[in-house]
Formats: structure tokens, sequence, C-alpha cells
């Protein structure tokens, strides 16, 4: 499922939905084929693109590579941290799309159905992504437990473990990126990547049937089945949110390029 994803580790959110009995397997098992679509990784940039412009609108960051610097960061450590923050640019937002489709999922019989098959193409960043080193540093590590309790999260999100690597990096981020809360402009944004990818399930290539009666049918038990639905639940949110502070912590560092939606 990573490697189809085009991450070089498993998700956290994919973990845990693998806790959950019988559920992943009966679920992945439709969503694969839609998932290595060009179309489905594309919708997903999209809404990177979604991010990066909400940010650039609205943030005027005072951190930089050169403020980094000063503070001790190695230029071989920045490269390596913008390589990471790379894979999430990717990761983040196929996330957020693959547990729409599954949210969707619980209240139609039919999800998506509405897209192009065409396979993905394996270009040279994505080849670049599976290579990449992520190393998710533990959840107790300094300042982790504070940016779940900031975000109001049971535990750290998977972006701001992989970063943690980085405590030259993470320290000054993460006094500058606890804010981004009080930026209203920022938080309409997060919204609207979860509704505009609640809307965006239509256009999975292939239907998705994972409703309760359809999954209890496959061997998924009710327990198995609500426990799913509450790790969905509470990661939506979190993902979204998490695309706004993947788009300023590019920003901060002079990544202003864009996905799919090219400016003239």
């Amino acid at each position: 499922m990573a490697a189809a994803l085009g991450s070089p580790f498993v998700p956290g959110v994919l973990a845990e939905l693998g806790g959950s009995g019988e559920y992943l397997a009966c679920v992945w098992a439709q969503l694969e084929s839609s998932v290595a679509t060009q179309g489905f990784l594309n919708s997903a940039l999209y809404m990177a693109d979604m991010a990066s412009d909400g940010i650039e609108e609205d943030y005027e960051p005072e951190l930089s590579r050169r403020s980094l610097r000063a503070g001790g960061l190695g230029a071989g450590e920045l490269e390596r941290l913008l390589t990471v923050l790379d894979v999430f640019q990717w990761l983040q937002p196929q996330l957020l799309l693959l547990l729409s489709a599954l949210a969707e999922s619980r209240e139609a019989p039919v999800v998506g159905g509405g897209g192009r098959p065409e396979p993905r193409e394996l270009s040279g960043r994505a080849r670049g992504h599976l290579a990449t080193e992520v190393v998710l540093v533990s959840p107790s590590e300094p300042p982790l437990p504070d940016v779940a309790r900031r975000l109001g999260l049971e535990a750290p999100p998977d972006l701001y473990r992989a970063v943690a690597r980085w405590p030259r990096y993470l320290g000054p981020a993460w006094e500058e990126l606890q804010h981004l809360a009080a930026y209203p402009s920022i938080r309409r944004r997060g919204r609207a990547l979860y509704f505009y990818a609640r809307s965006s399930t239509r256009f999975l290539a292939h239907p998705l049937r994972a409703s309760a009666e359809e999954l209890r049918e496959s061997g998924v038990s009710p327990a198995a089945l609500g426990e799913a639905h509450a790790l969905i639940d509470a990661s939506l949110p979190a993902l979204a949110t998490m695309m706004m502070h993947l788009a300023a912590m590019r920003w901060s560092l002079g990544v202003r390029d864009r996905e799919v939606v090219r400016r003239v």
C-alpha cells in the first residue's frame, strides 16, 4: 500500500487501519486500482496546490534558510529535510483523498467510477520518493508531545515525527507553525481541502463499494468497522491541517513551485 502511494514508509493511519480486523484488506482490494491511476495522483496534487496558494496568500514566515543556517542547521541537513518534505507533499493529499473515499462510502452504496483509468507515470521524482529515508522519531521526543497537544491530537502526526530528525529545524519551525491556527483564512483553507477531497472521490477511476452492509458480508466485524470509522473521522481533519503546515514549511524554505496548476 505504501509503495502504491509512492511512500517509502507505511503511513501511521494505514498502520492503524491495518489493526481493524479485515477492514483495510477489504477496502484496499477495491481502492488499489484507482490509486494506481494518474488521475488519482493529479487530484491529490491539485489539493497540494490549493494548500500552497492558501499559505502564499496569507502567511509571512519569519523562518528562512538563512536563519536556520545561522542556527546551526547544515547545508546537507537542509537538503535531506527538503527531500523528506517532498515525500509528504505527494503523500498527504493522497491519504486525504483515500480516507475521504472511505468516509463517503459510509453514506453511498457506490463511490467513484467516473475517473480516467490511465496508469501513473513512474517519474524520476516518484522513484526518488521511494528511495528516500524517512525516520519517524519517537512520539515522546520533545517537542512532539506538545505538538500533539497543541493540535488537539492523541499523537504527533507523521510529518512532525519525520522532521523531528532535525531538531535545529523543528525547534524554530514549531515556534512559528503552532500559531497557524490563529489565521482564519488558513483554517478556512484547511476545511476547504477536506470538503474538496470528499467531493473529488466521485472521480475515482473504479467504483468503491464499502458500506457497512457490504463489509459485514465480507467478514468485517461491527467492532472492527467501528474502530476504522472512528480512526478515519479523526484522521481526515488532521491530514487537511497537516497539508497546510507542510505548505508553510516549504514556503518558509523558499519552495514556491506548483504541482499541476501552473502560473501564467
